[in-house]
């Protein structure tokens, strides 16, 4: 009987997460998660006093939704970051660094989303939370919940190595955890297929250089939206 009333319990929070856009608090008053804002975005902008908003699921001007985000943010000054991830494998050396670094200089209060706000989003608010807050790997993990919906199958499970590898780093060197030994570490001994060298900083601004002439050009398209 008590495992019905935890999976019954579970279940309405993953669906009550999920289906109302999925937002949560990772630093109050400063950084917040969600799947992919819609008609809200103006309202959390506002209510949030939202500076910045990092975008992880990628999108082009053709699709609705990202448009009227780049739109949205440009109305209330607020920074779009564009940087599309994938949710079902092993992040990269550079795609962490520019998490690493983008989290040391964005403007706060600050809004990380993917999708439906449960994988990439639940990467980068472990990152945020060793590099800002100073967690260490193993509590940063539990930024992977089901409550957000995250489920480690089906590639998504190569999200935690990171986290688990640094630990199991620190753990063979009686290390502790720092924000700069996470970099450093990342930096030279994480393993990557990605090219050696610190990446270029995120710059704000959507990734399509002439985006207002494509915005122009999709309007008269069949608005047919491209889950990322």
């Amino acid at each position: 009987m008590l495992l019905v009333a935890a999976l019954a319990t579970g279940t309405v929070v993953f669906r009550g997460r999920l289906f109302g856009g999925n937002f949560g608090v990772i630093d109050p008053g400063r950084a917040y998660r969600s799947a992919q804002p819609t008609t809200g975005l103006p309202r959390l902008i506002r209510e949030r006093g939202l500076a910045s908003i990092l975008n992880l699921r990628g999108g082009s001007p053709a699709d609705p939704w990202y448009a009227d985000e780049v739109r949205a943010a440009r109305a209330d000054g607020v920074d779009f970051y564009d940087f599309p991830m994938n949710a079902t494998r092993r992040p990269t050396r550079s795609e962490l660094l520019v998490l690493v670094d983008f989290f040391g200089r964005c403007r706060y209060p600050l809004l990380i989303h993917c999708k439906s706000g449960s994988d990439r989003t639940g990467l980068a608010a472990a990152i945020y939370r060793m590099i800002v807050q100073g967690a260490g790997p193993e509590e940063a993990l539990n930024s992977f919940t089901i409550a957000f919906g995250h489920v480690p199958i089906c590639g998504t499970r190569h999200l935690h190595e990171p986290f688990e590898e640094y630990a199991a780093w620190l753990h063979a060197r009686q290390l502790a955890h720092s924000p700069e030994q996470f970099r450093l570490w990342v930096a030279r001994e994480y393993r990557s297929s990605g090219p050696a060298g610190i990446p270029p900083p995120l710059a704000s601004g959507p990734r399509e250089p002439g985006f207002d002439a494509l915005i122009g050009s999709a309007a008269h398209a069949d608005p047919i939206v491209r889950h990322r």
